[in-house]
């Protein structure tokens, strides 16, 4: 490596990746690269890639495609899940220096405090899955559970406050599942967190959870004001017999229980599910059953995904998948939903009053995750939580700072960007 060389980091899918990314950087600041945000200005190209889904195979290679185009092109480095699954499929590019494993990824990156490139901090404190759901292939990826020991998570977060960040969201592929060798559970290590934050600002945010991995413990944090009203849960289908089939380990009317109990300890929380539609046996009858209960469960959003088949999974084998066209139909219709229920839920926060993180000089995002626009003259600093006045302006959010400095200046914040990244996460 050349003295000042200049690295650039692309990353395609979730939060886990995004945090991961986010520590690389802060491994090649220590091994004394440059940090760039072009590629076409880079020396070298990481670029952390994600296998999830079909679509996300096609996102990741045409990251990769896009980093390998510069003239000069840079030493190129490909890493991440579809680097794992299928490496002959990277190297087939042209352009490619270097594949990572999962395990090279992680040797490198092992205890580093991430440098987030947002206003939020990503901190990941957990990492595979051992519930082998039918047709998931991360899991396989990534290997059993291990969870990052309380204090190297203790003292990432207490660098991450030092740097001014007041808003930290936990990440994992299954962060229900935490556990440090000490005994210490997810919802222990979020307490052992609001203690060691003492009476500084800050706000806990849990990334997706598992419906079966939420413990009576983690619903009592819930009520903790300091702990985001906003909960991602993995719903997949709400036919109990493609639930089943695809090895989940909860039915429709656990799930719905879960939901009624996140609303009525915290009635203002905004609920949403993932949704995969398509999957191997589910019929019409089956995904109106699933419709029927996001319909009746009402959730804030949607993130609906079109089953595709994954190589070394069970339902990779199953036959009876609906057609394409048929599960883009039925992708359809719960997005159309999901714009719904966005509304609805936004429309019962207009003329309250949120805590909102910054996130540039043209938007925040509430606790209760709302993005809301900001007029660039009143917003304040990038990372710093400001109580808002939620109005509606023309159809769209707008958050009005009741409290905190303004700051007009906003040139080279660090804000919320969709830079290098292939769709926005939470």
């Amino acid at each position: 490596m050349e003295v000042g060389a200049r690295a650039n980091v692309l990353t395609a899918g979730c939060r886990l990746n995004q945090a991961e990314s986010d520590a690389l950087r802060a491994r090649l600041i220590q091994l004394g690269f440059g940090l760039v945000g072009d590629v076409r200005t880079a020396d070298f190209c990481f670029v952390n890639t994600c296998t999830v889904t079909a679509a996300a195979d096609r996102s990741s290679i045409q990251l990769i495609r896009r980093a390998c185009q510069p003239v000069p092109r840079p030493r190129v480095v490909v890493l991440g899940c579809l680097a794992e699954r299928a490496p002959a499929r990277v190297w087939s590019i042209p352009g490619v220096a270097e594949v990572w494993d999962n395990a090279r990824k992680q040797a490198e990156i092992a205890c580093v405090c991430p440098e987030p490139r947002r206003s939020r901090a990503f901190l990941k404190v957990q990492d595979g899955c051992n519930r082998e759901c039918g047709y998931c292939v991360v899991g396989r990826l990534r290997g059993r559970p291990v969870s990052v020991p309380t204090k190297v998570v203790c003292h990432q977060f207490e660098q991450l406050l030092a740097r001014g960040f007041q808003e930290v969201v936990l990440t994992g592929l299954n962060l229900g599942l935490y556990q440090d060798d000490d005994g210490t559970d997810l919802a222990g290590l979020v307490r052992m967190m609001f203690v060691q934050a003492g009476r500084r600002p800050v706000r806990i945010r849990l990334g997706s959870l598992e419906p079966d991995t939420v413990s009576r413990a983690i619903l009592d944090l819930v009520s903790d004001q300091r702990m985001a009203p906003h909960f991602h849960l993995a719903l997949q289908s709400g036919d109990d017999g493609v639930l089943a089939r695809m090895e989940r380990r909860y039915d429709s009317q656990a799930f719905a229980a879960l939901v009624a109990e996140l609303r009525r300890v915290r009635p203002d929380a905004n609920i949403g599910f993932d949704v995969i539609v398509g999957l191997p046996a589910e019929s019409e009858v089956s995904f109106s059953r699933t419709v029927a209960l996001i319909d009746r469960l009402a959730p804030g959003y949607l993130h609906v995904f079109s089953y595709s088949a994954r190589p070394g999974t069970p339902a990779a084998g199953m036959a009876d998948v609906p057609a394409a066209g048929e599960r883009r139909a039925r992708a359809r219709l719960l997005r159309e939903r999901s714009v719904r229920f966005r509304q609805e839920y936004s429309s019962r926060f207009v003329g309250t009053v949120r805590s909102a993180v910054v996130e540039s000089c043209a938007t925040a995002l509430t606790d209760n995750y709302l993005r809301v626009a900001l007029d660039p003259l009143s917003a304040t600093e990038p990372r710093r939580m400001v109580d808002m006045m939620i109005v509606l302006e023309s159809g769209r959010l707008v958050g009005q700072p009741v409290t905190g400095r303004p700051s007009h200046d906003c040139a080279g914040a660090v804000g919320y960007s969709k830079t290098n990244t292939v769709k926005e996460v939470a």
